[in-house]
């Protein structure tokens, strides 16, 4: 008979400590993504890719080839509705990710880890909005975290995370895109010329990873939200979040190619609307 191999010794560091089995799992966060451009698909497929598998995906609308140049769709998508596309991409990538298309069916509060992603493509021109809130009606508990990400031509505006009563509403992101238009406009003056044109040019080297690189800070800031749902820090740890980069209150960030993760903050213009985002 061949001899039974001796035991392999167990290294006291190998041993799970009982806070360690504790620790929570990224499939207990949940997701609900309203508004699936290119942007948000590929927010999508990192989350996935990050272990999380309650992912519910809306918008009926479309595929279009723009959205497949920022990486979440297929050139064969194009056409189908970005709902259908996008479920059955995550299904292929994870045969454990089982998406729902349905607002109604979010767990909500009755589950800790729950966040809101809405993602808009805007439109055409760079202070564009939706005339209106396509998911006003869509049915998250009014507590919900939601993250607002609104995607320009040349640039993504993230709003600050806020519960979903006090999401900003289409008016005060027109006003704010019209603010981020002028300091557009004013960057654009005489004098600058050398710098700006060697930054176009390594913005348009660099646009598919920019965009990648968005895509992953998006979904790096969800999953930070659903960890603070869940997360039981030892006395005097500090909490999971990322630290705000030294924005303020009501500010919201302004990442432009080639660098998403430098930066620029602008004030909200909220005194058009009574959305709720700067109430305290």
């Amino acid at each position: 008979m061949p001899a039974t191999p001796p035991p392999v010794p167990h290294h006291p560091a190998a041993r799970p400590s009982a806070w360690c089995v504790d620790r929570p799992s990224p499939e207990e966060v949940h997701v609900l993504l309203l508004g699936l451009d290119g942007l948000a698909a590929a927010v999508a497929v990192e989350l996935l890719r990050c272990g999380v598998l309650g992912l519910n995906v809306n918008d009926p609308s479309p595929v279009t080839g723009h959205d497949v140049a920022l990486g979440g769709y297929r050139p064969a998508d194009v056409g189908r509705p970005r709902e259908t596309a996008l479920r059955r991409r995550l299904r292929e990538l994870d045969p454990r990710c089982a998406p729902v298309s349905g607002p109604e069916l979010f767990p909500g509060p009755l589950l800790p880890a729950t966040v809101v992603l809405r993602c808009d493509g805007g439109g055409p021109g760079p202070g564009s909005a939706p005339p209106e809130d396509p998911w006003a009606r869509c049915g998250p508990d009014p507590d919900h975290p939601v993250l607002t990400a609104h995607r320009l031509p040349g640039a993504v505006v993230q709003w600050p995370a806020v519960p979903w009563s006090r999401r900003p509403c289409p008016d005060c992101v027109r006003a704010t895109l019209g603010r981020l238009t002028d300091r557009h406009h004013h960057a654009d003056a005489p004098g600058h010329g050398h710098a700006q044109d060697r930054t176009e040019v390594l913005g348009a080297w660099a646009r598919p990873a920019f965009w990648s690189a968005v895509a992953a800070r998006l979904a790096v800031d969800v999953l930070a939200l659903g960890l603070g749902g869940l997360w039981v820090p030892r006395p005097g740890e500090p909490g999971p979040d990322r630290p705000a980069e030294g924005a303020g209150p009501g500010q919201v960030a302004v990442l432009r190619p080639p660098f998403p993760a430098v930066a620029e903050w602008l004030e909200a213009d909220r005194g058009r609307c009574l959305c709720g985002l700067a109430q305290e």
